[in-house]
């Protein structure tokens, strides 16, 4: 080979960070040369200065807002950060901090951070330390407060919704939070990737032997939308249903009795009946006496919700009386619900 330098150049496009470079590089057979060499993204030694650690902790301690370059250096690193690094946690906690902040809602989403994190909470390749996967969840809830964000996050809510069954309690209530602030405005075509939530949602009413406040605001916001509404009726009750307004915590009778008005509502406005809801039964045989459907407006379960409903409207909150009035005036509305001879016939066959 001659001394000619190579066309041979390595080019990194739009550098932000490091020392990018674009050198002529000589070829590999040429053995005195001393400049052939790969060039690597510096980004990837990035954790190892202490240029991400000034970073948190001035964002931490000292500095709430942040400044375009800042967003753009939280991105390189999301980008280039190891789920194996110590750094990871920290830098996902002054994001999901930031978000306090609607100025910085609109850097973090202008400058790619908001979608980067749905793609790493998303990737299953990254086995993700416990704390990081909790702090990315509680970043995307966070994120979901700014309605602009909505259109980007909403491509994890399968993966939220997935996380609703794990078995570590704090990963639980951040999944239910982050659903209930992305469900505050359902379009048709996100319907079906809010519909596994709705048996997670009945099964976590009650977690140890309280209401669990964090179901009922999602299933408020899911009962708003009048095309899921058939869906929550045909699902599966869980025993002692009503006795969710026999608490004393005025904030989950609240939401306990809104929840009730919003179904109620739907019910009677629509006409639903059971035979509207009859395919959706989950039930292998079709029992209509595990829906909610029967839970609230059976012959049984109907004069019981009339009854407590009754006793609320007498209630020191002067929210909670009112919407039991008009819960109770409504329910007069709904028919009874009786169970078919054809239901019947399904069960003994």
């Amino acid at each position: 080979m001659g001394q000619q330098q190579s066309s041979f150049v390595v080019e990194i496009a739009s550098p932000r960070y490091g020392k990018f470079q674009s050198l002529p590089q000589k070829d590999p057979d040429e053995e005195a040369s001393q400049q052939w060499r790969i060039t690597v993204n510096p980004a990837s030694e990035f954790a190892a200065t202490e240029q991400l650690k000034a970073l948190i902790n001035r964002l931490y301690h000292s500095q709430k807002l942040l400044c375009p370059a800042d967003a753009r250096q939280i991105l390189t690193a999301l980008n280039y950060l190891d789920v194996t690094q110590d750094l990871l946690l920290p830098l996902l906690t002054v994001v999901s901090n930031s978000t306090a902040f609607a100025a910085n809602q609109i850097l973090l989403r202008e400058s790619g951070v908001v979608a980067r994190v749905v793609e790493l909470f998303c990737d299953k390749d990254h086995d993700w330390p416990k704390s990081c996967r909790i702090m990315l969840l509680q970043c995307i809830a966070n994120m979901a407060v700014d309605v602009t964000n909505e259109p980007i996050l909403k491509r994890g809510i399968g993966a939220i919704v997935r996380r609703m069954d794990s078995s570590v309690d704090l990963e639980c209530v951040v999944a239910l939070q982050a659903l209930t602030n992305l469900s505050l405005n359902i379009s048709p075509t996100h319907i079906t990737t809010f519909l596994p939530a709705i048996p997670h949602c009945m099964n976590k009413l009650w977690v140890k032997g309280e209401v669990n406040l964090h179901s009922l605001r999602l299933l408020v916001n899911l009962s708003c939308c009048p095309d899921i509404v058939p869906h929550i009726l045909a699902s599966k009750a869980v025993t002692g249903l009503l006795s969710i307004l026999d608490t004393d915590k005025e904030d989950v009778l609240l939401r306990a009795v809104t929840w009730l008005l919003c179904m109620s509502c739907a019910v009677e406005t629509l006409g639903i009946d059971y035979n509207q809801i009859a395919p959706l039964n989950q039930d292998p045989f079709g029992n209509t006496n595990f829906t909610l459907y029967h839970a609230l407006y059976g012959m049984k379960g109907k004069p019981e919700l009339e009854n407590k409903i009754r006793e609320l409207t007498e209630c020191k909150n002067a929210e909670i009386a009112n919407k039991s009035v008009r819960l109770l005036d409504i329910l007069r509305q709904i028919t009874p619900m009786r169970t078919s001879s054809a239901s019947l016939s399904r069960l003994v066959s």
